[in-house]
């Protein structure tokens, strides 16, 4: 078992081949997620079925990934966090491959959902945890880099969907896609645990600490850019302790303390609503340039990569503006999120492939400071103590939300026969979500407020 205890950050080294590593996941987890909307009308067509039964392929995935994320956090508590990213990518292969011998839209939901859904949620879950315990000063920045991984997948897979589907049928797809999970048990394997990279980076002679463990003050009431990994480590080397950091409190880990974090809940509502908006965009996109604006369906998946090149320009711009210390990490994703709702609606007004690829474009550039900022600003409102159990647990939330969504928002194309009327939802729940981000912002405030009263 590889099973660790976070120490003190390499802040480099070998972190650096995790960050790859949990690129690629990112990019075979979220590029398959995102890529969905590509399969809509194939899968509508191979077993005669409409809009809200096919969106139940797409929202089961995403219920799996939230299971899966739930299940994560005790395989990575009992084996560890390479092991997790392995064992996700067992079962996403696999169900990818049974997914090929579907004869209904059922079997589909169960294998390319659900199943499929559960492998990605294990790895996933995994790969930001381990890449915090690597990286603190620089934590942005890495995990920026990782998750641009997705935008990266969602460029390169969106084609492939379509070329793969129209060269093999859905069968084919899914049968090609299995192999390619498995990829994420070769990269798994590459994320060592901590200690281990630490202890082979010592220079010869240097003595090991006999004990380690992780102190962390968890005060939701601090300005997110002013926690720090590196302030909470407590080492013990031989018989001498050597205690870093201004104040250490030592906590149970434990879900009801996490519960009692309500920038925390706050930010787990706000996430729940504006990922069951930006999910429903980016499902019908692609049906709504082709059925409305009457494009073909491989230059239509083309709308997809346009918005994930833009997005991999960004990444590395927002990694770097969240890591500086005069800017509010909260308040910058809360005006990104803002941005989104706008680009949300914009797609509706858009009746050529040039002007639907300037607004994907435009919607790539701010979704770089989306997935990348949101978990390091929860592991800057529950610190790494907390990190793994919260993102598990905001992860089965958020797929409440992009369980029920899809198929009710099939229901609502199938009335009105247009596409467009997802995008109207989604616009609105994307505004919502952003709007109660910046919730957690005024939450943060009112709690040092009071704390600083009862001191």
């Amino acid at each position: 078992m590889d099973k660790e205890m976070p120490g003190q950050p390499l802040e480099g080294g070998w972190g650096w081949v995790v960050v790859l590593s949990g690129a690629v996941v990112y990019g075979l987890v979220f590029g398959s997620v995102r890529c969905q909307s590509v399969l809509f009308v194939p899968i509508m067509n191979e077993f005669d079925s409409d809009f809200s039964n096919v969106g139940w392929v797409s929202a089961i995935l995403t219920a799996g990934l939230a299971i899966g994320g739930m299940i994560s956090a005790s395989v990575m508590a009992k084996f560890g966090h390479r092991s997790a990213v392995i064992i996700g990518g067992l079962i996403a292969g696999a169900s990818s491959i049974v997914a090929s011998f579907s004869t209904s839209v059922v079997m589909l939901v169960i294998f390319a959902g659900l199943l499929q859904g559960i492998g990605y949620g294990i790895s996933f879950v995994a790969t930001p945890v381990i890449i915090g315990y690597y990286f603190a000063k620089r934590r942005s920045l890495a995990t920026n880099f990782a998750s641009m991984g997705g935008s990266l997948g969602t460029f390169l897979i969106c084609p492939l969907n379509g070329l793969l589907v129209e060269q093999f049928g859905i069968h084919g797809y899914f049968l090609i896609m299995g192999g390619l999970y498995f990829n994420l048990c070769v990269v798994g394997s590459l994320m060592r645990p901590l200690e281990l990279s630490r202890s082979l980076a010592k220079p010869k002679g240097a003595k090991p600490a006999t004990e380690m463990r992780v102190i962390e003050e968890l005060s939701p009431g601090r300005d997110t850019n002013e926690i720090d990994t590196d302030e909470v480590l407590l080492a013990k080397e031989d018989d001498t302790e050597i205690i870093v950091g201004k104040s250490q409190i030592e906590r149970e880990i434990s879900l009801g303390n996490l519960l009692k974090n309500k920038p925390f809940l706050v930010y787990c509502i706000s996430q729940l609503v504006f990922l069951a908006g930006f999910l429903t965009s980016q499902l019908y996109i692609v049906p709504y340039a082709e059925i409305e604006v009457k494009i073909p369906s491989v230059k239509a998946s083309l709308l997809m990569s346009i918005a994930a090149a833009a997005e991999i320009a960004s990444r590395v711009v927002f990694g770097i503006l969240g890591d500086m210390k005069r800017i509010n990490r909260v308040l910058m994703y809360s005006t990104v999120l803002l941005v989104l709702s706008v680009c949300g609606i914009s797609y509706t007004f858009m009746k050529s492939f040039e002007s639907l690829a300037v607004a994907a474009g435009v919607s790539g550039l701010f979704q770089g400071g989306f997935s990348g900022i949101s978990i390091v600003i929860l592991a800057d409102l529950v610190g790494l103590q907390y990190y793994g159990m919260a993102l598990g647990l905001s992860t089965v939330i958020n797929g409440i939300g992009t369980l029920i969504t899809p198929p009710l928002v099939g229901m609502a194309v199938n009335a009105t026969k247009r596409p467009s009327t997802a995008l109207y939802i989604s616009a609105g729940l994307l505004f919502i979500g952003a709007i109660l981000t910046y919730m957690i912002q005024v939450t943060i405030v009112l709690q040092r407020r009071r704390t600083r009263r009862k001191v």
